[in-house]
C-alpha cells in the first residue's frame, strides 16, 4: 500500500537526492518513505553581511538579531532614557549608516558624550590607619597600642598639614618630618621607631592595594642610637629594694620579688594566678591568663623558684581577704587588675621615693624591668650557662640546635632556683650589711 505524495513534496525529494526516485523506494507496511532535506555545510547558504559580534559606531551600539535583522541602541540626552529601535530588511552597510547619521544627531546635541569618570582617591589618612591596624595579624592589646601612636600621627598631620587628608595627599616628607620633631623633643629611639610603625604599616598596606594613587615610601632613616649601656641594680640594692619595698609598697613587694629572683617580665609578674604556682614542686608556669598572653612561644614556660620566692608566695595567698574568680594573685588598690599604664605609674612613684628615702639616687633613674636585668646578671656571673640561662628567662635560643634539637628539662633549670637560695648570703659589696640593716630597719 502506499500513500500519494503532493507535487512539493515530489519537488523537494527529487532537488535533495536526485539519485533516489521515490516512486522505486520500497516502504514498510503503512508507513511512506521518509523525505531527504538539504544539509547545511560550512561556507554554504551563509550571508556574508550578517555580522556575528556587536558593533559600536560612536554612541549606538549595533547587535545582529539575525539575516537583515539589527537592534541599535543608543542613549537619547532630550528624554533622558536608553532607545532600542529593530531594523529589518537592511544590510549591514545600510544599517552603518542609519547608524552612522544618529550618531551625527547625537553628537550635534552633545549627548553621546560620556560624564567624566569621578578621580579616584585614596583612604582619608585616619580611615586609612584605622584598616590597616585592624588587618594586621597581631595581638589585640598591640593593636590598641599601635592605634594610639596612630592617633598623635593623625593629630600632629592636622595640625601641621591641614590640607592633607588622603593617603594620596600624604609625602615622604611629611613624615620625616614628625619624625625629626620627635628626635628634637628628646624622646628615645625605641619610642619614635614605635611611633612611626603604623605610619610605615598603613603607607605599605595603601602601596598594595592602591598602587596607582600611592607610590612607595622611601626608605627613612633615624638617627642613630647613642651606645646604650646595660643597665641593671647590684645584688646590695635588689635586696635593699626588695626589702623597703615589703614595708612601704606592699602591692609591687611580691611581684618585684618575681621580678628580680625569677627573672619574671613586668608583664609576666602582674597577672600570675594562684593556679600558676605549684607550692609542692615549688615552680611558677608563665601561660595565656586571659589578661596577658606570652611573648613568644618561647616564654612560655615552667620554671623552678627559690625557698625565698616560694614562701613570699605563701605569704601573698594568706593574706587575700577575697580571693577572685580567676584566681589572680596580685591587684590594685581598688581590686581591679593591672594595667600597663597604671603599673608604669605606680613603680617611677616608688622608685623615686625609695632613691629618696635610701639616698641611692640611682634608684630613680632605673626602671622596674632592670630587676629582671639584675638578675640574669646575678645567675650569669655565678656560672650557668646562657642556652640555661635563655630557657629560664623564656629567651628564644637563636639557633638551630637550640630551636629544634636541644632540650632542657626542669632539673637543668633547677641550677638557677639552687643557686638562688643563697643569693643574699653571696652579696660582695662592703656596705651591704649596713644597706640591709638600713632598710630592715624601715
Amino acid at each position: 500500500l502506499t500513500v500519494p505524495k503532493p507535487a512539493a513534496y515530489e519537488q523537494v525529494h527529487d532537488e535533495a537526492t536526485p539519485m533516489m526516485n521515490p516512486a522505486t523506494t520500497p516502504t514498510l507496511g503503512h508507513q511512506p518513505a521518509r523525505p531527504l532535506f538539504r544539509q547545511n555545510r560550512p561556507g554554504e547558504g551563509v550571508n556574508s553581511e550578517v555580522a556575528t559580534k556587536p558593533l559600536k559606531i560612536g554612541a549606538v551600539s549595533i547587535k545582529p538579531l539575525g539575516k537583515n535583522h539589527w537592534q541599535l541602541r543608543y542613549h537619547d540626552p532630550a528624554s533622558g532614557r536608553d532607545v532600542r529601535r529593530r531594523l529589518s530588511g537592511l544590510s549591514q552597510r545600510e544599517v552603518h549608516g542609519v547608524a552612522g547619521s544618529i550618531n551625527h544627531e547625537l553628537l550635534a546635541k552633545g549627548g553621546y558624550v560620556p560624564e567624566p569618570e569621578k578621580p579616584k582617591t585614596a583612604p582619608l589618612i585616619a580611615e586609612g590607619l584605622a584598616e590597616a591596624i585592624r588587618l594586621s595579624n597581631t595581638r589585640p592589646e598591640t593593636q590598641r597600642e599601635r592605634a594610639r601612636r596612630a592617633s598623635k600621627f593623625v593629630e600632629w598631620l592636622a595640625e601641621h598639614y591641614p590640607c592633607v587628608v588622603t593617603w594620596d595627599q600624604l609625602l615622604p616628607a611629611m613624615v620625616k618630618t614628625y619624625m625629626l620633631e620627635l628626635e628634637q623633643r628628646g624622646k628615645a629611639f625605641d619610642t619614635v621607631r614605635l611611633d612611626l610603625a603604623p605610619v610605615k604599616l598603613t603607607w605599605r598596606y595603601m602601596v598594595e592595594n592602591y598602587g596607582e594613587l600611592v607610590r612607595p615610601m622611601p626608605r627613612i632613616r633615624q638617627t642613630p642610637p647613642p651606645k646604650r649601656e646595660i643597665k641593671c641594680l647590684e645584688p646590695v640594692e635588689v635586696a635593699a629594694l626588695l626589702d623597703w619595698l615589703r614595708g612601704n609598697a606592699p602591692d609591687l613587694w611580691p611581684m618585684a620579688c618575681l621580678q628580680g629572683l625569677a627573672g619574671l617580665r613586668m608583664l609576666e609578674a602582674a597577672p600570675l594566678r594562684i593556679q600558676d604556682v605549684d607550692f609542692e614542686r615549688q615552680t611558677v608556669e608563665v601561660a595565656d591568663t586571659g589578661h596577658h598572653r606570652p611573648k613568644n612561644d618561647s616564654s612560655e614556660r615552667t620554671i623552678p623558684i627559690c625557698e625565698e620566692l616560694v614562701n613570699i608566695l605563701r605569704v601573698v595567698v594568706a593574706g587575700q581577704k577575697v580571693r577572685l574568680v580567676n584566681g589572680e594573685l596580685f591587684t590594685n588598690r581598688r581590686g581591679n587588675m593591672w594595667t600597663v599604664t597604671a603599673l608604669g605609674h605606680r613603680w617611677q612613684k616608688c622608685l623615686r621615693r625609695a632613691a629618696r628615702e635610701m639616698e641611692r639616687p640611682r634608684l630613680a633613674e632605673t626602671q622596674a624591668h632592670r630587676l629582671r636585668a639584675a638578675f640574669a646578671t646575678m645567675v650569669d656571673r655565678a656560672g650557668i650557662p646562657d642556652r640555661v640561662l635563655k630557657a629560664y628567662l623564656g629567651h628564644s635560643s637563636g639557633d638551630v640546635l637550640g630551636d629544634h634539637y636541644r632540650r632542657i628539662d626542669l632539673a637543668e633549670l633547677r641550677a638557677v632556683s639552687s643557686l638562688m637560695n643563697g643569693w643574699r648570703d653571696r652579696i660582695d659589696s662592703p656596705d651591704s650589711g649596713n644597706i640591709l640593716a638600713t632598710a630592715s630597719g624601715r
